[in-house]
């Protein structure tokens, strides 16, 4: 009976029920190669997808904390009916006052208003220091490749900043000693902006429409680039060299340009036009995007302007009552 049944299973099988299993053979190296050069190949067709999903993602957060400050800004303007002014004669920038508008109360509380004792920059461990070095991700772009902390200007703990006011169109430096021929200062008062020293821009005052005025922009902060005895540094909240202006077009105090830049010079001057002048460079606005840069208009949109922009367009945008005759950009 044991036979027959194992040439039952013979049948049924096709082995012998007494046979054994078989071995199974391993990968050879060739084979072992190729799946690595497989997979080698998705993982680099896989990468750049990442990355760009990522940068989009950075882009999207950039152009949402614009829009909040600009939020922030017509909040301001409704309460006190004008925008706040570029810096003082204390070193309080626009980026202060409008803190409470973007969910910052309670750090512009702890600010004190005065240029000696704890008001003043320079005071060690005071309130207006202290803030300096605060971190306050609505004034900082994703995608910019600095440390959130910088030791600077005898600030411990500095953070540097990715937007600026637009001071306009006329200002090609900091100070008049290093302006260029038929421009001004930054010193000056006669801006044709929106941010510059003890002003008080009001809506009515722009007169090129809205749409079509530059307010805020971003910049290629890079404190460690120094060009013509230029840095390219950028922060918020105060200047410590900016407080002896005393808001009367004099020359007190210097170094505006690390609250407002101008439309003076080409979008990332910083990295396209390495051949121009350091005071130029550092007015420039840019970022850390592939392209161009974002920027909020005076009627809070943000719009990504493209480094091809016709320059005179682009110029044009920076003023608030240059009569120029809107154009696409």
């Amino acid at each position: 009976m044991s036979k027959q049944i194992a040439r039952t299973l013979h049948q049924h099988t096709g082995n012998p029920i007494t046979s054994r299993p078989r071995t199974r053979l391993a990968f050879t190296l060739v084979e072992l190669l190729v799946v690595i050069a497989i997979i080698g190949v998705l993982v680099g067709l896989l990468l750049p997808a990442v990355q760009a999903a990522r940068e989009a993602a950075r882009r999207m957060s950039c152009s949402n904390n614009l829009k909040q400050i600009g939020l922030g800004m017509h909040n301001y303007h409704d309460t006190f009916g004008k925008f706040p002014y570029g810096w003082d004669q204390r070193g309080t920038t626009w980026s202060a006052h409008i803190l409470p508008q973007i969910e910052q109360a309670s750090l512009y509380n702890t600010l004190v208003f005065q240029e000696s004792g704890l008001g003043n920059w320079g005071t060690d461990d005071g309130p207006n220091e202290t803030a300096a070095g605060t971190y306050i991700g609505t004034y900082r772009c994703p995608s910019m490749a600095l440390p959130e902390h910088m030791d600077n200007n005898g600030i411990p703990e500095r953070v540097p900043a990715s937007y600026r006011g637009s001071a306009g169109t006329k200002a090609s430096s900091d100070d008049t000693s290093t302006a260029l021929p038929d421009t001004i200062a930054l010193e000056n008062l006669d801006q044709d902006g929106i941010f510059y020293a003890c002003s008080k821009t009001k809506f009515r005052d722009i007169l090129d429409g809205t749409s079509n005025t530059i307010m805020i922009g971003e910049s290629y902060n890079d404190p460690t680039f120094v060009k013509d005895g230029q840095g390219m540094d950028y922060w918020y909240i105060g200047s410590p060299q900016a407080d002896p202006c005393r808001c009367d077009g004099g020359t007190g105090g210097t170094e505006f340009s690390e609250v407002v830049g101008t439309t003076i010079a080409p979008i990332n001057s910083r990295l396209r036009h390495p051949d121009l002048h350091g005071r130029l460079m550092e007015l420039s606005f840019g970022s850390y995007h592939t392209g161009g840069a974002y920027f909020l208009l005076c009627d809070g949109s943000v719009q990504f302007i493209t480094e091809s922009v016709n320059q005179e367009v682009y110029v044009g945008l920076g003023s608030r009552d240059g009569y120029e005759v809107p154009q696409e950009f």
